[in-house]
């Protein structure tokens, strides 16, 4: 039986601090295939955190994708959130503790992780691992997106072919709060919102609005909240009435000229670069978010964070939370 990236990493990752279980993480990623509509839904099912999954969870996400792509009894794959929000990317709870960092004071517990340890995390799970198969999916893919749309879930969306999102959608990822301009899929950034804009948030960590996002081209539609779900449904209806084959091999052509105009290399760029972003040297006076997390607790110190600079740039509203983004 084939491993899990979960069982094949289990020794490197600080499992104690995160959250491995198949039928747990199932219950928060759900799947489900509507054969008349020829649409297979993923939702992300975990309100009460902001749909913010476990790490593994994304290889699950990935793993459904490709399932999806498979079976042809579905033209267009569908991502939804449960809630106020579509997701706020990885648990932040676990953030470190994927690539071995771990709890305590002891020399051991803070010994920084070696550089294979956080390649193969970052390529296997956060990157390759769920944002490849939906990059290059050969069925058609549409993010149906809410409130929150961060970290991992902006993935997704910068990923999908149609983003369909309300007037109070956010996107962006807050690594580059924790960490500054991180590392990200670079290719899928320049295409969809171009150099500028993509400085502009990486350098002040602000977040896309909607109607921004569909000015740039990260956001196909922009409507209210009531009508999101229609026009979803619509879409994904429209998309049906292909031929899965003209489809299919539609998509297949859309793949050879994303590889012609970088694609690849700019996917790397995500992997290859994260461990220089998680191995950050933080001096006097600079914001530390592990330090913060360790001390404060994941709500206080973002909370915290956001308040360090103008309303503009803050990725959280006006609401206290105890849960946060990743």
């Amino acid at each position: 039986m084939k491993k899990s990236e979960a069982d094949l990493l289990e020794h490197q990752w600080d499992v104690e601090n995160m959250e491995t279980d198949p039928e747990v993480l199932a219950r928060y990623v759900r799947y489900h295939v509507d054969e008349e509509r020829a649409v297979a839904t993923i939702t992300f099912d975990r309100p009460d955190r902001l749909n913010a999954i476990p790490v593994a969870a994304f290889e699950r996400v990935g793993d459904l994708v490709r399932e999806a792509e498979t079976d042809d009894r579905v033209k267009v794959i569908v991502f939804t959130g449960e809630g106020d929000h579509f997701g706020t990317g990885a648990d932040a709870a676990e953030l470190g503790h994927y690539i071995g960092y771990r709890n305590g004071t002891d020399k051991e517990s803070r010994r920084r992780p070696s550089q294979r340890q956080r390649i193969l995390a970052d390529r296997n799970v956060l990157s390759s691992g769920f944002t490849r198969p939906i990059i290059e999916s050969l069925k058609a893919t549409i993010c149906q997106v809410q409130g929150y749309c961060y970290g991992g879930h902006f993935q997704i969306a910068l990923s999908a072919d149609i983003v369909i999102a309300t007037p109070d959608a956010k996107f962006t990822h807050p690594a580059f709060r924790y960490l500054g301009p991180a590392p990200q899929d670079m290719y899928h950034w320049i295409e969809k919102v171009g150099l500028t804009t993509m400085k502009d948030v990486m350098l002040t960590m602000r977040a896309i609005g909607a109607e921004e996002g569909e000015r740039k081209g990260l956001v196909t539609k922009v409507v209210e909240r009531d009508e999101l779900e229609k026009w979803v449904a619509d879409y994904a209806a429209a998309i049906a009435v292909m031929p899965l084959d003209s489809l299919m091999m539609g998509k297949s052509m859309m793949q050879v000229l994303m590889e012609a105009r970088g694609k690849g290399l700019g996917a790397m760029t995500g992997w290859v670069g994260h461990g220089w972003a998680t191995n950050v040297s933080f001096e006097e006076g600079d914001w530390n978010f592990l330090k913060e997390r360790r001390e404060k607790g994941i709500g206080q110190a973002l909370a915290d964070r956001d308040r360090l600079v103008a309303p503009y740039f803050r990725l959280s509203d006006s609401r206290s939370r105890e849960d946060a983004e990743g």
